[in-house]
Order: structure tokens, then C-alpha cells, then sequence
């Protein structure tokens, strides 16, 4: 083929290559996502196998099998509200320099050009002003489990500060971190001033369809119950360290969490955590307490 002729197909024997090539690698790449699809199916049925395995009653605890005590949802709500307290926080300012995004290269947090950029952005997006409008806001519930300790959730004292509990009884209190465990999502405070009564704590666990009742603080409106059954024991691989938890119906709203579950004899039986849909996230309360013992160490 002469020399001219064979310059003058370059260019389609090129898009051909570059065609082929182009769907050689499409083939290898769907291959290399149709086993990486078979190996997540493969990993989640057997992380599905082997949470059914462990979905039985757990935890410490033996499950309660005392005779049905019909609920009184007033007068246990109100012998549990001494017990109780609203989480109130501010948010932290907006100037701090882990909101810029040069605060996550190594080896350039807290110099010159980090504090410069902050003060650029605070400058540009205006955070001197939000910063000014930041003020107390009720966030989540918790519960009094001994002297001035009060148990909550962790993820509702995270990026927080001037962290102060209200009581059932109106009274504000100042109050701080002691400990978190955000794998577990247990946080451990202590307040100041005098003691609350603590929570009667059971040494039992509810099983699946018994009566419950959940007091928090949802959308910021403390003290606030709920009232639902229990619907599930078992393993939550939603959270980063899966672990026992107790799927409750009683109705959940944002500010809930940290809150106390009781039984129908006014024991705590678990930690409000998160909710999902119609049903709510909870921590026994045996692996609750054996948590805040080791953020108290």
C-alpha cells in the first residue's frame, strides 16, 4: 500500500484503535463492577446471616417476664420527670479554622496561610454576623443516673459548646462533657449545683411487643413523652462499632436523642440514640451504664 494511502487512513485506524480500546476498557469495567457488585451482595448476606444469628435477646440483662403491668403513662411520667433534663448547647462559632478545607492537609493546621484563608472565608461568607446571631438552643433529652452524672447521646454534644441542662423543675445548670463515645453514640456529662434524684434503673429487659414510653426533647420542646412497644433486639451495623441495640416504636423527633426509654414499673430500660422512619434506635440500658463507668475512668 503505498506510503500516501496508508497516512491517509491514520486517522480512522486511530478513532478505530481509540474506538476498541475505548470499548475494551468499558467491558473490563463493567466486569470489574459486576464483582465488586457480587462482592458487597456476597459480604452483605453474610453480615445479614450473621446479625440474624445474633438478633436474639442480648446483652447482659435477662429479658423481663414479670407479669403485664398495664401502663400509666401520667402518673409514670411524672414520677420519672425529676429524673430528666433538656440539653441545651451553642453551636461553635463558624471562624474556626477546621471549617476551612486546608485545615485537612497535613502539616498546614494553625499557620499563616491556614489563618489567612479562615479569615478570608469568615470575611466572605459572613460568619462574624452568624456568629453574633448564635444563642442557647435545646437540642437533645438525658437522664440523671447518679448525683450531677447524666447520660445522653454523643452525637448531641458533638461541635457543641456551653453545654447547660434544664430540669423538670425550670432551673438551668451548667454542665460539661465528662466523656463520649460517638462508635457507641454514650456520652457521659456532669452539672453543677445540687444532685437530681437518679433514674430507677432496671435490671431487665423488655421483650418485643411490651410497652415503653421515650421522654426527650423533640424539636426542642423538652420533657416531651412518646409512647410505643418494643420491636426488636439485636445488631445495628448502622453505627460505626456495631453493638446490641432496642428497636422501640415510641415516636421520635429530632431532639429526642439521649433520651430515657422506661418500662411500664418506671425503670430505665434504654438510651434514645437515633430514629429511622416509624421506629427508634436504642442502647440498652446495661450497655449504656457499663459505657459511661469506663468514660468516668
Amino acid at each position: 500500500m503505498p506510503l500516501l494511502d496508508i497516512a491517509s487512513q491514520c486517522p480512522s485506524l486511530l478513532a478505530s484503535y481509540a474506538l476498541g480500546t475505548t470499548a475494551a476498557n468499558a467491558r473490563a469495567l463493567d466486569s470489574t463492577e459486576e464483582r465488586i457488585q457480587d462482592y458487597r451482595r456476597e459480604q452483605r448476606i453474610l453480615s445479614d446471616n450473621s446479625i440474624s444469628g445474633q438478633s436474639v435477646q442480648r446483652g447482659t440483662l435477662p429479658p423481663d417476664t414479670r407479669p403485664y403491668l398495664a401502663p400509666d403513662w401520667p402518673t409514670l411520667a411524672e414520677n420519672t420527670m425529676p429524673s430528666v433534663i433538656a440539653l441545651s448547647a451553642i453551636e461553635q462559632p463558624y471562624g474556626f479554622a477546621e471549617n476551612s478545607p486546608a485545615w485537612l492537609i497535613p502539616g498546614v493546621q494553625q499557620n499563616a496561610a491556614t489563618a489567612a484563608l479562615t479569615h478570608y472565608r469568615a470575611w466572605q461568607k459572613g460568619w462574624a454576623k452568624q456568629d453574633a446571631k448564635r444563642q442557647h438552643q435545646t437540642i437533645c433529652g438525658g437522664f440523671v443516673i447518679e448525683g450531677n452524672r447524666v447520660l445522653t447521646a454523643a452525637h448531641c454534644v458533638d461541635r457543641q459548646e456551653a453545654l447547660r441542662i434544664r430540669t423538670a423543675g425550670g432551673e438551668w445548670r451548667a454542665a460539661h462533657v465528662v466523656g463520649a463515645d460517638v462508635t457507641q453514640d454514650v456520652a457521659l456529662l456532669e452539672f453543677e449545683g445540687d444532685p437530681l434524684p437518679p433514674i430507677k434503673v432496671a435490671n431487665t429487659l423488655p421483650r418485643p411487643g411490651q410497652d415503653v414510653m421515650a421522654i426527650g426533647s423533640p424539636s426542642g420542646y423538652g420533657f416531651a413523652v412518646g409512647v410505643g412497644i418494643v420491636a426488636w433486639h439485636g445488631l445495628d451495623a448502622k453505627m460505626l462499632s456495631p453493638n446490641d441495640f432496642m428497636l422501640v416504636t415510641a415516636s421520635v423527633v429530632g431532639g429526642n436523642s439521649g433520651g430515657v426509654v422506661v418500662n411500664t414499673h418506671g425503670e430505665a430500660v434504654s438510651l434514645v440514640s437515633y430514629g429511622s422512619g416509624s421506629y427508634t434506635q436504642t442502647v440498652p440500658i446495661d450497655r449504656a451504664l457499663t459505657v459511661a463507668g469506663q468514660l468516668a475512668k
